[in-house]
Parts: structure tokens; sequence; C-alpha cells
């Protein structure tokens, strides 16, 4: 109705609704349901037929009764199905008998095969659909009997339908589209929908069947990691190698194999048409300098004894952390093949970028390496691994005031928002707390400063401020501590995490105490409620929940989301995450904003050495124009000179389950 559609098109008067509203707001324009489905396909030269079946539902009311005996009227099914033998030629329409106003319409148009590869000459581009031209109910109520439901098109032919070309044509400077249409190119597809799905069935290679399909369909093989004959991939073994010529020997198969797969990938490349050898040759040059890389990074560890030395201790971490968390999988009765390992592209990763951290001026290092695989399959391991590494690295590299000068944030995790799972947090702290075990075991080489974690991540998550008595406030430590004692079954804990990250205990009003007392506190301090834990009783976690102490005692790992670095030109001391502290005492590190206090440092602290980047398919669209311009100044915060000209940024990786369009994203 055109005075309805009219009045339906005006703009409401209201031009938003508060947040509390339940209302919705009218749609802007009435809906209508469609009057056709269809499906396209392409057939060779020589076929002249097509059989096309037609199925659909039509429903009624009929008289029924109820379980009581009563008349009730119910809608009931009755299945319509028809059979065409369709001549190919001319554009034509056919009513379907005793359909009440049901046609099958067809079109058929040729193809320029000229200007497509691999596309038999003559093929034709045909179009079929089933058509509702019945005439609306007299009665609204009896609107439905006039629908066709459950509409379904399903084609036959006797020669198998001609593969459909790649409806993207892959243009010269898309990249994602180039590799994905050679990704695929023995994947191809033989029908398309129209207002549906489209389906078919293949048999023997070839495919004589299409049909419309509501929902569409297909089959994803699952990404499995393999293991490399000769390559040492266990941690524990990795964390005890006695030298750098023990690291080759458990570490070059991993190469050679890969070199091997390489050189079997580019003998297979003269069977692809020119654009898709030119995308092919491009992935095997990346993959050839990936393979470099690695080789590379094994080196370091052959020559380099500081670097070899935070490998080890990296890997006996991320083990330790492993079976803390797995206790059921990783006992200690487990045989060999059953204790902690890498997967292949985790120990892989972390070699990758093991020469880009050891050496600032590795060409490298500037490379933002993107660690991409699917959903649940070991990512946040991987890049822990390559943390883990880079704290020790730094305290061997600054032994200095013993080992104060090797302290400081060396590993920045950014999520972007609040999009932190308690999972993965846990996760870090466990590694945190196995690096922090191996420092006591050995303070002399590792500093007597203590590897910690930090959640800066807004005060909806964690406190900005510890609070003191007297202050009118709900959101400071103080007062989060003090409601979860008091109400610890319906108040949250005052930092995201309600367990132990080491043991699994759940966190009781006992685990948080406000030091140096409840009136006006200057460090919450967290424990494990059970007293077997290591982390319990004059050993707390080291764990950081609250902007103000993580100021002041610059964790070597900080967890933070994107949006809490606006708070930079805001938050003075929230500089010295960053690098730049000179000062120092039992409490921690001071810098510019903090003139005369503390006792000088060597040097000052170096910025990180690490950034990680997670999600970073989220950075795009108005949040990563917004991160991009905070980015600029935290790279020339972070940067630091080496010599005369050689300027020097923190090693940045990032990792994804959705690699599409990373390029602009990196």
């Amino acid at each position: 109705d055109a005075d309805e559609e009219e009045e339906l098109d005006e703009t409401p008067a209201v031009s938003g609704l508060a947040e509390e509203s339940a209302e919705e707001r009218r749609t802007a324009r009435r809906g209508f349901f469609p009057s056709s489905v269809g499906i396209s396909l392409l057939v060779a030269r020589n076929v002249e037929t097509l059989e096309v079946i037609a199925r659909w539902g039509d429903y009624a009311p009929v008289e029924s009764e109820d379980g009581e005996g009563k008349a009730v009227s119910v809608w009931q099914r009755t299945p319509g199905e028809f059979v065409l033998r369709l001549p190919l030629g001319a554009e034509q329409s056919q009513p379907l008998p005793d359909s009440g106003g049901l046609r099958i319409h067809v079109r058929e148009r040729p193809i320029d095969t000229a200007k497509l590869a691999d596309m038999p000459a003559g093929t034709r581009a045909v179009s079929i659909f089933l058509v509702n031209q019945r005439k609306p109910a007299a009665e609204h109520h009896l609107a439905d009997t006039s629908y066709a439901f459950q509409a379904e098109l399903e084609v036959h032919s006797e020669q198998p339908f001609v593969p459909r070309p790649n409806p993207r044509r892959p243009r010269e400077a898309d990249w994602d589209d180039r590799v994905d249409d050679l990704h695929y190119a023995d994947t191809p597809e033989y029908a398309t929908g129209h207002g549906v799905s489209a389906d078919w069935e293949l048999a023997d290679g070839v495919c004589r069947t299409v049909r419309t399909a509501w929902i569409g369909q297909a089959h994803v093989h699952r990404t499995a990691t393999v293991d490399v004959p000769g390559t040492e991939l266990g941690m524990e073994a990795l964390g005890e190698l006695a030298d750098g010529a023990a690291a080759e020997a458990a570490l070059m198969p991993l190469v050679r194999e890969y070199r091997a797969w390489i050189e079997t990938q580019r003998a297979h490349l003269q069977m692809l048409s020119a654009p898709r050898r030119e995308t092919a040759e491009e992935l095997l040059r990346q993959a050839a300098l990936a393979a470099d890389r690695i080789a590379a990074g094994i080196q370091t560890l052959r020559q380099d004894e500081d670097a070899l030395d935070a490998f080890r201790v990296a890997n006996r971490a991320v083990a330790l952390a492993l079976r803390k968390r797995l206790p059921d999988r990783f006992s200690d009765e487990s045989p060999p093949a059953a204790r902690p390992q890498w997967r292949t592209f985790q120990l892989a990763f972390i070699l990758l970028n093991l020469a880009g951290m050891a050496n600032p001026e590795d060409p490298h290092r500037e490379t933002v390496d993107l660690l991409f695989f699917p959903t649940g399959g070991g990512k946040t391991e991987a890049y822990l691994g390559l943390a883990a590494l880079a704290m020790v690295l730094r305290r061997l590299r600054n032994p200095e005031a013993d080992g104060k000068a090797g302290a400081g944030v060396s590993v920045v995790m950014r999520y972007t928002l609040r999009l932190l799972t308690l999972d993965q947090l846990s996760r870090a702290a466990a590694l945190v707390c196995a690096l922090e075990l191996a420092r006591e075991k050995n303070v002399p080489r590792y500093g007597d400063w203590p590897f910690e974690i930090g959640l800066w991540v807004g005060k909806a998550a964690t406190p900005n401020v510890m609070g003191r008595k007297g202050e009118n406030r709900s959101d400071s430590a103080r007062a989060k501590t003090r409601q979860f004692k008091s109400n610890p079954s319906a108040r949250p804990a005052p930092i995201p995490l309600e367990n132990c990250p080491w043991c699994g205990e759940r966190f009781a009003p006992e685990s948080f105490t406000l030091l140096p007392n409840d009136d006006k506190p200057t460090e919450l301090r967290v424990v494990c409620a059970d007293y077997k834990c290591k982390f319990s009783g004059e050993r707390p976690l080291p764990v950081l929940g609250v902007d103000e102490p993580i100021y002041q005692r610059l964790p070597a790992f900080l967890i933070a989301t994107v949006d809490k670095f606006a708070s930079l030109p805001w938050e003075a001391k929230s500089g010295k995450l960053l690098g730049g502290a000179d000062r120092h005492d039992s409490r921690g590190f001071y810098g510019a904003a903090e003139s005369g206090t503390g006792t000088k440092l060597p040097k000052p602290l170096p910025p990180p050495d690490l950034v990680i980047q997670d999600e970073l398919h989220l950075i795009s669209g108005p949040l990563g124009t917004m991160v991009g311009l905070y980015e600029t100044t935290i790279d020339a915060l972070c940067i630091r000179s080496l010599g005369e000209s050689k300027q020097v940024r923190p090693k940045i990786v990032a990792s994804t389950a959705t690699a599409r369009q990373a390029q602009s994203q990196v």
C-alpha cells in the first residue's frame, strides 16, 4: 500500500533511545517476503536439456479435534513436487500444473570464454527460478495459503556441469584475493543461489546435480600440526640443553625438513597458470625467508650463551606452568611422549623471532611477525614462550645493580578493549610464577627484583587507585577488597582472577591483604588460600592488579588493553612503563615525575623488549584509527639509541585466528 509505505518511511521524531529503554524502533521500510528462489549454473556446449525438480509445501487450515474431543482448526501441509524436462535455448516460462500459480522461469546466456582461463568454449550460463504468481488470499487470516513453503529446486544433467570460475577475480593489488584464488583453485563451486544458497553433489570428481539450500554448508578440514622427525619438541628436554652444539643438533632437522617441503612445492609450480604461479612463487619466497630466520635463531643459540640460557629457562618455565595447569595430563609419571612439548609451529615461531630478540641490530627486529592459527590451536603458549625468553634475556643483558638494571616492563601484551579472558590471564600469570620460582633459585644470575605481572586494563576490571580511609569511592582497591572480604559470595574479587594461577585454588577473603595497613594502603598483596601452594604465606603471588603499584614496581610482564594507553598524557607516572625510570628503592622505581626520590641506577631502565598484539584482526575501522594515533606516541617513547645513528624499537609480534587483511592491520 503506497500510503502505508510512505508513512513508514517517515523519520521518527526521537532520534535515539535511552540505554535502559526496551522499545524497538520501527523499521524504516516495510519488509516483503521473496516471491522467487533461483539457481544459476554453467553447462557445456553439447548440453541440450536439463531435468528440473521443483518441490514445495502448501498449508491450509483444516478442522480437527484436540485431546478433549473439541473441534479446533489446525494447519495441514500438502507436499508439492513436479518434474520438468527443460530444453535449453530461448528464455522461457512454464506454469506448474495444479500448483495454483507457481511457474518455472529459465534464462540462458552465452559466456565469453576467451576472457576466462580454463573455461571450455561454448559454455553457457543457465538461471532457473521458481516463481510464486499466486493471487493473494482475500481474507487476511488465510494469507499463508498463497505462500509456497520449503521451496526447493533440484537440477540434473547427463553431462557434468562446468565449474564456475572464481567470481572474485583476484586483483593484482589484493594479496588476500590472490592467495585465496591459489589455495582454493582445486575447490570450485558449481552453482550459486538467488535469494537462497546452493549445494551440489560430486561423484567421481564431477558434478551432475545441483540444488538450492536454505543454509549453505562446506566441509572445513581441521588444521593439525605434525611432528618433524629428528626435531626435539619436548620443553623439558630443550630446557636441559648442554650447549649451543646440542641446541643445533636438536633443532636443525626442523629447518632441513621445512626447506625440503618448500622444494617439493616448488616442483609443482609449472602446473599453475601464470597469475597463480606468481602468487605461489611469492609464498615460497616468504617460506624460504622464514626457514632462513629459523636457522638464524638456532645459530644465535649456538653462539650467544645468554640467549641459550634464556631459551632454556623459558622452556622449563612454560613446561612447569603447563604441568600446574593440566596436572592430569602432565603427571610426573608420564612417559616422555606425554610430557609438555611444543607443537611444531610454536617452536618455529619462537626460533623465527629469536635472532631479532637477542640482537637489536638484526634486520628483522622491526618486522611485525604474525602468528596465525585457528582458535584453540596453541597461539597463546607460543607467544608466552617468546615472552619468557624476553624477560629472562633482559635480566642477563643488564646484570648491574643486583639485576635491577634489567627490571622494568619487558613484555607488553595488548588486547583490543576488554576482550582478555580469565583463562588467558591465568596462563600468563602462571608463566610469571614459574619464572619467579626459577629466579629465586639463582638470584645472583637473574637479579633480586622479582618477576611480576601487572594487569593494566581499566577501572571496570581493576582498580586505578589504592584508596584510603575517609574517601567516598567504591572503585578503589581498598573499597573492593573490603567489599569482597565482607561478602565473598556476592562481591567479585578486587582483581579479575578467581583462582590461584599456580595451583587453581579458589581465592578466599584471606587471599587479599592491604599493606601496610587498611586505612592508607600502598599495596594489595595476593596469596593463595591453600597453605600447600608455593604462593601462600610469606611468598605472595607476583600479580599486580592496581594501577598505582604497577607504576611503582614496573612489572616485567604488563597485560594491557589498547584503550588504557589513552592515560599516558594524563598520568605522568604511567610513562615509566615504557622505560626511563632512573632511580629505585625497596618499594620500586622512580622517573622524571618523582624527582629526588630513590637511589640512582647505573642507567635508566630500558623500554619494553617485546610487544604482543593479541587478536590483531580487531584492529580495524575507527578503533584501528585511534590505536594508530596512540601508536606513534608509544613508538616514540619506546625508541632507544644504539650508538650515534641506530635506533632500536621493541620487537612486535601479533596473533590472530583471522588472517584476512592482516597486512593492512600490521
